[in-house]
């Protein structure tokens, strides 16, 4: 596992320019940390870092927002899935043949749809600290 301690948006700024290419994989990176926390906005800044130019904001309510990059050269998804009650709402929606292709997924609440989730699948945990900055977790292996 490796840490980052994040002190403000400009230092977020730097993380994303200097991790672009760790996240620029044909995975699924999932988001844990409380409401409220920092994972749209990381997700957004990747997003944007990447080339997407048409950054929609949180899919809380589509549960699935679908980006391209500006000459359509590479795809990514953006899942909140926060709002998913339960397990066949996610088969409904099509989750499960969405992480069996090989796509660059960004996942806040996983998990809700852990079942689905590919093994290889990267773990980021967000913290709060009491001084409002924030601790970034990266790592391969789930931990509740």
């Amino acid at each position: 596992m490796t840490k980052y301690t994040i002190k403000n948006l400009k230092e977020l700024e730097v993380f994303v320019s200097e991790k672009k290419e760790y996240f620029n994989q044909e995975k699924c990176f999932a988001f844990k940390g409380d409401m409220g926390v920092g994972k749209t906005t990381l997700i957004q800044m990747l997003l944007s870092t990447l080339g997407v130019t048409d950054l929609q904001g949180s899919p809380t309510y589509a549960i699935v927002n679908q980006y391209a990059t500006e000459q359509n050269q590479r795809e990514y998804f953006h899942l909140d899935c926060y709002r998913i009650k339960n397990i066949h709402e996610a088969y409904d929606l099509g989750l499960e043949e969405l992480f069996n292709e090989k796509k660059t997924i960004f996942i806040e609440w996983p998990e809700k749809v852990i079942q689905f989730l590919p093994e290889e699948t990267v773990w980021i945990s967000i913290h709060s600290e009491s001084d409002n900055t924030r601790t970034i977790e990266l790592d391969y292996e789930y931990r509740s």
